[in-house]
């Protein structure tokens, strides 16, 4: 399988270099980075995607939340499918990304970790079985990220709405707050040093709570899901996926 992966040169790009080299069957042919001056790869980096012109099976993205619609515009050129494992991304962004997919295979999610998606899972059950409880997400990252709160904070919230709609987020709490509404659900963001990524979700009843969380050990686990999601990709139809459809397959 012959992979562009853009955001070649950052923290993930490098990861997923790695990563792929472990994978016999695979092979980057291109990689995209506005830093590619500094990259030091088998592969070419280009600064810009519209300059790649080798052909691939599956586009790989660990870049950032701007160059999103540089990249739809190539795989709906190319019929590119796609993995997009960006965070941050808005509604407008969100909105474009649904409309590529009516012509492209697209999985996005905002964490490739299999760990993480098994726990999207438990939370759904947990809230479903403990309806009274009062729910609150913590999530920890290293100090480099740049959102907040991460994509995986949301993702989890989401899930506790699917038996919950009532939900409303909650980010953080200052001053003089009030009594805690009963349709609340906290979101709270804690970076400092070099943690990899840590997600906790609290159901707090009285005088007992249940806990779920997970945490990631190193980045590797983050490309081992994209490149999952890839091969899965490579034979779906177009559609907008997720890393359930993966874990589901």
């Amino acid at each position: 399988m012959r992979i562009i992966l853009t955001g070649a040169v950052g923290t993930m790009g490098k990861t997923t270099v790695n990563t792929i080299a472990l994978h016999p069957e695979c092979q980057i042919v291109a990689g995209v980075d506005k830093f590619a001056d500094g990259a030091n790869y088998s592969f070419p980096v280009y600064t810009d995607i519209s300059k790649v012109g080798e052909t691939a099976d599956c586009l790989i993205d660990f870049s950032v939340k701007a160059a999103l619609p540089g990249i739809l515009t190539y795989i709906t050129e190319k019929k590119l499918p796609a993995v997009l494992c960006t965070t941050g991304y808005d509604a407008e962004d969100i909105k474009a990304i649904e409309e590529a997919a009516k012509t492209v295979p697209i999985l996005r999610s905002g964490n490739m970790s299999v760990g993480i998606n098994a726990l999207i899972k438990l939370v759904k059950e947990a809230a479903a079985a403990l309806p009274g409880a009062d729910i609150e997400v913590i999530e920890a990252h290293h100090h480099n990220k740049a959102d907040a709160p991460s994509g995986t904070a949301k993702m989890l919230v989401a899930a506790a709405k699917t038996a919950r709609p009532e939900l409303v987020p909650v980010y953080g709490r200052e001053g003089l707050v009030g009594k805690r509404k009963p349709e609340e659900i906290g979101v709270h963001a804690i970076r400092g040093g070099s943690i990899v990524g840590k997600h906790e979700v609290m159901f707090i009843m009285n005088n007992e709570v249940v806990t779920l969380k997970h945490e990631a050990e190193n980045k590797g686990i983050f490309s081992e899901g994209a490149v999952s999601a890839a091969k899965f990709l490579v034979n779906a139809k177009p559609g907008l996926y997720s890393m359930a459809d993966v874990l589901d397959k």
